[in-house]
């Protein structure tokens, strides 16, 4: 039997592939935690921090957790445009004061807790099947039926584990904390709204985070 190898039909297989693996989320909420002990209250003014060394991905952080605050009615400011790139390196002491100076009543921070990268190979698919819409006994003596396979490839595998928490500023209460897990080292915009929907949905959720009327 001679066997037919379709390239049309290869790289609609392949295709397939790549579409069904960018459809998997870029960051997921895998745990989160909230003080129950608290009266939950309305928060005036909430500041956005991420910590870490890389000033842009700060940026993209910060910016989509305060976009996205604003788009429930919440008022967010982000630590890189109140303060700058060195506001992190503040002691606690003079943090706190500077924070009810500047009347923020909650702070919600991001920073990266793990990196894990490991490189997988991923074994191409073999495809078997009529060539061409010849289905029937008597089409058979005129197309044959093929195989092929697509090819295999290696991809790295990245998991980042990051923490969201938010405190209350007048006595550094923790309220709310979560973990979330990020497949990508260098965010995107889609990613970085993502986890920013992510938290934020919870925290209204968990009624740590109230929105206006």
């Amino acid at each position: 039997m001679r066997h037919t190898f379709n390239f049309s039909r290869a790289l609609a297989a392949l295709g397939a592939v790549f579409l069904l693996a960018s459809c998997e989320p870029s960051v997921i909420l895998t745990a989160s935690w909230s003080n129950t002990n608290v009266q939950p209250a309305s928060f005036s003014r909430l500041l956005v921090v991420a910590f870490g060394q890389d000033l842009g991905k700060r940026k993209l952080g910060e910016d989509y957790v305060k976009a996205e605050l604003h788009r429930h009615g919440l008022t967010a400011v982000t630590s890189l445009d109140e303060f700058g790139p060195d506001f992190a390196r503040t002691d606690s002491a003079s943090m706190q004061q500077l924070l009810l100076d500047r009347r923020f009543d909650g702070v919600i921070t991001i920073r990266v807790l793990n990196v894990n990268e490991h490189d997988r190979w991923v074994p191409g698919d073999v495809y078997y099947g009529p060539v061409a819409f010849y289905r029937s006994f008597y089409g058979y003596y005129y197309r044959v039926w093929g195989y092929y396979h697509t090819p295999g490839y290696t991809v790295t595998d990245v998991e980042v584990l990051l923490e969201s928490n938010l405190y209350r500023t007048s006595n550094g209460e923790l309220l709310w904390s979560g973990q979330s897990k990020a497949f990508d080292r260098d965010p995107s915009g889609v990613t970085a709204a993502t986890y920013a929907r992510n938290i934020v949905k919870d925290m209204i959720r968990k009624g740590v985070l109230i929105t206006p009327q």
